[in-house]
């Protein structure tokens, strides 16, 4: 498995011209748990499926919370801080041929928002499943135009409805192009939801 910058990742489809994917995984889970994922809603993109850097439940994580299961904000922004340097030192180098559109999920939907949060001109866009703010209460830096999917699960037992409202709103007070859904679901992929990103991946020309 190749490393660059302390990161371990897998990497896919290089020979494709189109922006590539980073897939940032659950907690508790590795690099290849969105790689599927990719297969199907994007087959003819390049990805690059990244390890959360913290050991987390027999898995891996992209930052730790506490012990209550709230968001340790000193650890997401000193992990932000490191992954910012890796996605830039692997679009430098040439492993990712341009800035990349972040697909997160969970964990990793909440490491992608806080990239875009800390850095946005590192991504081309974002797929954010089951995020929650990295920032509450803070604004976001400018991002005209970025297109921004959200989606939350209406059954969720992680998260409270407003979750989703309060990230979908920063992202619009600063402009982005933002999509959201509410699936009926629990924390979990619904089954509509591949083909969902599928089609807003082309209806955006990303």
């Amino acid at each position: 498995m190749p490393d660059l910058s302390g990161f371990c990742f897998v990497a896919g489809r290089e020979y494709f011209s189109s922006p590539p994917l980073v897939l940032l995984h659950g907690s508790g889970r590795g690099e290849a748990e969105l790689i599927a994922l990719a297969d199907e809603v994007a087959p003819q993109r390049p990805y690059m499926a990244l390890r959360g850097g913290v050991d987390w439940d027999e898995g891996f994580a992209f930052f730790r919370r506490n012990p209550d299961r709230s968001l340790d904000y000193a650890d997401l922004r000193e992990q932000t801080d490191r992954i910012c340097r890796f996605i830039g030192a692997a679009v430098e180098q040439g492993v990712l041929r341009q800035p990349p559109i972040l697909l997160g999920f969970s964990n990793g939907a909440i490491m992608a928002a806080s990239i875009l949060h800390t850095e946005p001109g590192l991504a081309s866009g974002a797929i954010l499943l089951r995020p929650l703010s990295p920032a509450p209460g803070k604004a976001f830096p400018p991002m005209p135009g970025l297109p921004v999917l959200i989606t939350a699960g209406k059954n969720d037992e992680r998260r409270q409805p407003e979750d989703a409202v309060l990230i979908k709103t920063q992202f619009e007070n600063c402009q982005a192009d933002v999509s959201s859904h509410v699936l009926p679901t629990g924390h979990g992929l619904h089954e509509s939801e591949a083909r969902l990103i599928r089609d807003w991946i082309i209806q955006k020309g990303i």
